[in-house]
């Protein structure tokens, strides 16, 4: 079989700026990051580097540095054959203990002794997003937890590897719709939700609003980004029972004051907002 051609991007970065620029090099059709100490490498087929993604790229890193002008990035671009990006993922993967009930593990990895009883994500990440590592994974799973109750109807958008949609059904939910726009999400997804043996309880569609069913759920969680939280809370909203709630993260805590703004909007108001270093999830009910 023909091996494909890919752009490895190098990215001289902070390692606490790093997480911010991830999620917006997402959108521009990179596959896969290796992170590293004070850098990022980030993987794109050559055949989607063209002139117009270049430019979006450039735009984006003019952008991250007036946010950020104390942390100067530089980049540089060669060509690499394909190789197995799995096994860098492995190599960086491992056990992430999220609350006293809840951890994730790759298959890979051995569960100790003292995790036997508690609640297992068994999460293959590949190089979709949703480790664990993440702050925004982590707080979304906490607010979850504490919303969680036997028998709730669950949307996940933006599922990525399906953590959360597995968390919940985990947690009792009935049933549980995930989506994800990525078409390497949903394969990823679903290869974690047979994993974890809830594919009677949680069912996965490509897409975005437009796939959801056409019910209402006890609990939507969104762990997206702002720019798409912004755009589509009203048709999320409206996926949400009387009484429901409703957790986005993705969040900066600069990206509060507007998505609050966006939440009222939509007739939702905020019922908690956690934190962890830039990052935040908010909790918000149904007015």
């Amino acid at each position: 079989m023909t091996r494909r051609t890919w752009y490895c991007i190098h990215l001289l970065l902070p390692t606490q700026l790093q997480d911010l620029l991830i999620g917006q090099l997402v959108p521009l059709g990179f596959e896969g990051f290796e992170q590293l100490p004070d850098s990022i490498d980030g993987y794109v087929r050559a055949k989607r580097w063209d002139r117009a993604t270049a430019r979006r790229f450039r735009n984006v890193l003019e952008r991250f540095q007036r946010e950020f002008p104390s942390a100067p990035v530089r980049s540089t671009l060669r060509r690499v054959r394909e190789e197995n990006w799995n096994k860098k993922w492995e190599a960086q993967a491992g056990i992430v203990r999220v609350t006293k009930q809840i951890l994730i593990k790759p298959s890979w990895q051995t569960l100790p002794a003292r995790d036997r009883g508690k609640i297992v994500l068994h999460i293959d990440p590949k190089m979709s997003f949703g480790t664990g590592h993440h702050e925004t994974t982590q707080l979304s799973l906490q607010m979850l937890e504490e919303t969680m109750f036997r028998g709730a109807t669950v949307l996940d958008f933006g599922t990525g590897t399906g953590v959360l949609a597995i968390a919940a059904a985990r947690l009792g939910a009935k049933h549980v719709d995930a989506v994800d726009v990525d078409e390497w999400s949903v394969v990823n997804a679903r290869e974690n939700i047979l994993r974890n043996r809830v594919q009677r309880t949680v069912r996965i569609k490509r897409g975005s609003v437009a796939v959801v069913p056409r019910r209402r759920y006890d609990i939507v969680v969104a762990n997206v980004d702002a720019p798409t939280l912004e755009r589509l809370l009203p048709g999320l909203a409206k996926r949400i029972r009387a009484r429901g709630t409703v957790i986005l993260s993705g969040l900066l805590v600069t990206d509060l004051d507007r998505i609050r703004r966006h939440a009222s909007r939509a007739g939702l108001q905020v019922g908690e907002i956690v934190r962890k270093n830039e990052w935040i999830a908010i909790l918000f009910w149904v007015q």
